[in-house]
């Protein structure tokens, strides 16, 4: 009988099917595919879109260095889109290709920010800074949003992905630019976004 005690545990161990992992390139067309928004469709539309901006006629005449708030990016599409992915992928390449042309704020942390200044002032810790600057205020603000039309049948499944951003001028309330990414997608129904 204590024998069979200690084979069942190791027959139970030669059972487990193991998983094996592949990185692919985000760029890269996936075995996986759907007809929504995809990794390579993000990172290509925040590329092109912080290109554009950069050599935007409105910024390129501003006096100084213009501040953008960039907005969490609305999904009025069908698809589970993480906006956070949006707004990271933009402020990185926007600070990564903008050679200090633009100054992205933080609006995340504005409370952090206040508070800490508060202390600052409050000599509780040490301000080895500047002194009493105010928080940098928005000269635009950066949002855009995602919307989606779908067709079907009991086969195939056809999605036209518009995704469109827009930069507003925070004094004015003027758009002073826009520009919007569009993409149709054809396929057979099978792939499930999460």
């Amino acid at each position: 009988m204590r024998t069979m005690h200690l084979i069942l545990p190791l027959l139970l161990v030669g059972c487990v099917k193991t998983q094996t992992t592949t990185y692919v390139n985000p760029d890269a067309y996936s075995s996986v595919e759907g007809t929504g928004i995809e990794a390579r469709d993000v990172r290509a539309v925040s590329s092109q879109m912080a290109t554009e901006i950069i050599g935007s006629p409105a910024l390129a005449a501003f006096q100084g260095t213009p501040r953008i708030a960039v907005l969490p990016v609305k999904n009025r599409s069908r698809f589970l889109v993480d906006q956070e992915i949006f707004t990271t992928l933009i402020t990185d390449l926007i600070i990564q290709n903008a050679s200090g042309q633009l100054a992205v704020l933080n609006r995340d942390i504005v409370d952090q920010i206040i508070a800490e200044r508060e202390l600052k002032a409050s000599g509780q810790v040490d301000d080895a800074g500047a002194g009493a600057q105010a928080v940098a205020g928005a000269d635009y603000f950066l949002q855009g949003e995602v919307r989606s039309l779908s067709a079907s049948t009991a086969d195939a499944q056809s999605d036209y992905v518009v995704i469109r951003f827009q930069m507003t001028d925070a004094e004015t309330g003027i758009v002073i630019w826009s520009n919007s990414y569009e993409m149709k997608k054809e396929g057979s129904w099978g792939v499930m976004y999460q």
